[in-house]
């Protein structure tokens, strides 16, 4: 079965405004003015599975990031930067104002929503989001409302399909489920921690599951005592009982049908810690009717993020193979972009990944060729599909999930000879991306103290994105993992063992372009003089970047040093793994720049 599906996830407007009329019609029974429709399921996922999907379903919307309000007679959509175009393009406008930047969201909340009864699923939001929703309006009223509307309203909602869940081999893993709970317990202050998260249970386990598309992990959630079995809230059906018989003494499963109240039980009498930015309203409320909340960073988070020696060979060794796909399919557009379609690419690449071992894409493939891939995070289907024409850029953004590791890697190419035009904003892009992988940083730094050096070139020459620098990646679990990331408000230091993107991009409007490789946050030996211990990234991502693309004469001997210096190393790690046919274009696009 094919990794990606191509239906057109459009909705009729009128079918829009049908179901928005559906739920304003449930306003008088709840005695509410409104209702909030978040993006993130009772899980807090970013990616969902259909039947989660009430933001898509009210909207037409489909992005991983946003919210609605929904008024007896008006309505907000509210997203980020980078699902500007794509949400103009799927919400009616007639029915939604559609904003992209908190500034506009706090503009309209203030302008509409003072005085106002709105209705919210506690099970469906993050404390601090509400809390944040209240200080933006104070005179607003919140009330409860379970089921969400929208559930009551949904004709012909997908039925939830477990996922069977797996174990993840300890080889991979390097940390049994006991040696990890052992090193969170050290990290806990309170009594006893709430992991909102799955991917942190399903890290803290060694499980992986098949949940949601493209994300291995188990939806699931666990309570951990300072001593004792963690409880670990999921269907117990899809658990094997080799599985759960080797949690013995470590964890014990309780249908997650008992979540949240079984922690009203599980918290008598202890202080509790939990994310307030992860943890659901609903499960706080159960947490503090008998013990005592405490907010702060759930440390199971940070462990997770920082990898073991294991899990970086793991990471490694699926870069290596991924690097194989990506060449051979860089080497096929080469041959046969022009008259292709974006889908003809994402299944070529889907082929080239799984001859190479890949269990699944890690997310859908964004393949945007022209003006499509000006939206940032465009997802082709059958009715959007684009015949690529020479001259066309094109952006193709995808990852791999291998048993032994996450990959995610953009690459823009031209199907033909580039435009000097596109050639500048490339180099200025690959410049942003060379002065962050070639960064030195103090321990303690944050992605928020490094993102400049991204945008800098850019800023020069008038130009920005919309979106953040780099996010986190988990080891074969999910490919956007907290808590660092690379951006304006990533404000949690980097250290050793994370995984980071570096993707600066651009996108005037006819084309778009990124740059991304992943990087390993690494010691750094100091320089003669220096007193600060320090940090730097190792790129782990091994495939060329297509210098004919590049302005050579925009760079610096050092910026050229850097990219012929990887693009050797690329060559090195690869050329042994290719035919003949793979090995010559190899040899071609691993030429230094410059002689």
């Amino acid at each position: 079965m094919a990794f990606q599906t191509f239906d057109s996830p459009r909705a009729d407007p009128a079918e829009i405004r049908k179901r928005i009329a559906a739920l304003r019609a449930t306003f008088g029974a709840h005695g509410v003015d409104g209702v909030i429709v978040p993006h993130e399921d009772a899980y807090n996922s970013e990616y969902l599975p259909p039947s989660e999907e009430r933001l898509a379903w009210i909207t037409g919307f489909t992005g991983s990031a946003g919210r609605a309000i929904v008024l007896k007679d008006k309505a907000l959509l509210a997203t980020d930067g980078r699902y500007t175009l794509q949400a103009e393009t799927q919400v009616p406008d007639d029915v939604f104002t559609i904003v992209s930047t908190e500034e506009a969201a706090r503009a309209w909340l203030t302008e509409n929503l003072a005085g106002v009864t709105l209705g919210f699923d506690p099970s469906l939001h993050a404390r601090d989001g509400l809390k944040r929703l209240d200080d933006t309006v104070p005179t607003l009223t919140r009330t409860p409302l379970s089921p969400h509307p929208v559930d009551t309203v949904w004709t012909n909602r997908p039925a939830m399909v477990p996922g069977a869940v797996r174990a993840h081999p300890a080889a991979l893993a390097g940390r049994t489920p006991a040696e990890k709970l052992a090193s969170l317990r050290e990290k806990m202050e309170t009594d006893a921690l709430l992991i909102a998260e799955s991917d942190a249970v399903s890290w803290l386990l060694n499980w992986r599951g098949a949940d949601v598309a493209h994300t291995p992990l188990v939806l699931s959630r666990a309570f951990v005592p300072k001593d004792g079995p963690v409880t670990v809230f999921v269907d117990p059906a899809k658990v094997p009982d080799e599985l759960a018989a080797a949690l013995d003494g470590v964890a014990v499963i309780e249908p997650e049908a008992n979540y949240p109240d079984a922690l009203t039980r599980l918290s008598e009498g202890l202080t509790v810690g939990a994310d307030l930015n992860a943890a659901s309203e609903a499960a706080l409320l159960a947490i503090e009717k008998s013990g005592t909340l405490k907010g702060g960073a759930d440390p199971s988070v940070a462990l997770k993020a920082e990898k073991n020696e294991a899990e970086i060979a793991g990471m490694r060794a699926a870069h290596q193979r991924d690097g194989v796909a990506m060449v051979r399919f860089l080497a096929w557009f080469d041959a046969h972009a022009a008259g292709a379609t974006e889908i003809d690419l994402v299944e070529a690449l889907e082929g080239f990944r799984r001859e190479a071992g890949a269990r699944d894409i890690s997310f859908d493939t964004i393949s945007g060729a022209g003006p499509n891939g000006a939206i940032v995070h465009y997802r082709v289907d059958r009715e959007s599909n684009r015949t690529i024409v020479a001259g066309d850029p094109v952006l193709v953004d995808s990852g791999g999930q291998y048993d032994d590791g996450t990959t995610d890697i953009t690459r823009t190419m031209v199907a033909g000879a580039p435009t000097d035009e596109f050639r500048t904003a490339f180099t200025l892009v690959l410049k942003g991306h060379i002065a962050l992988a070639r960064q030195r940083f103090p321990e303690g730094a944050s992605g928020a103290e490094l993102d400049t050096l991204a945008r800098f070139a850019l800023w020069n020459a008038g130009l920005d994105y919309a979106h953040g620098t780099g996010h986190g990646v988990g080891a074969a679990l999910a490919v956007h993992e907290g808590p660092a990331g690379i951006s304006k408000r990533s404000r949690v230091p980097l250290k050793p063992g994370m995984v980071i993107s570096n993707e600066p991009g651009v996108y005037p409007g006819p084309f778009g372009i990124r740059i991304e490789n992943l990087v390993l946050v690494k010691g750094a030996t100091v320089p003669p003089g220096g007193t600060k211990p320090m940090l730097a990234f190792e790129t782990i991502t091994l495939v060329p970047i297509d210098t004919r693309l590049v302005a050579p004469h925009l760079l610096s001997a050092a910026e050229i040093g850097w990219l012929d210096t990887y693009h050797a190393r690329v060559h090195g790690a690869l050329v042994g793994d290719l035919d003949a046919a793979g090995r010559a274009w190899l040899e071609e696009r691993c030429r230094p720049l410059v002689g």
